[in-house]
């Protein structure tokens, strides 16, 4: 039905309009979701091969980082993925910053 003024509605047209709402609302509810939820591994390498830290950051740091993905994400990164990112990270803290290495 078009928008129109709410008197001037009937109060059959009302139900049929509520009801087809209704129906629109479940029907997207019961739709699969397209977004996938992001996943903690790849958010963590985001961070890890990104610039969001520097010299500065140390083994304790980066575990907090990766916490912190973990607690926004609602996941907990598996012992091999976490190890596999702190590896990850020594190699790039190497590679960046010899002179701190």
């Amino acid at each position: 039905m078009a928008a129109k003024p709410l008197d001037q509605w009937t109060p059959d047209e009302l139900r049929v309009e509520i009801t087809r709402l209704t129906e629109e609302l479940a029907r997207r509810a019961a739709a699969p979701t397209r977004k996938s939820a992001p996943e903690i591994a790849k958010s963590c390498e985001n961070w890890v091969r990104g610039h969001a830290w520097d010299e500065t950051f140390t083994l304790e740091m980066v575990e907090d980082e990766l916490a912190v993905h973990e607690r926004k994400l609602g996941q907990e990164l598996q012992p091999l993925e976490r190890e596999r990112l702190v590896q990850l990270w020594h190699a790039l803290y190497a590679e960046r910053y010899p002179a701190a290495a």
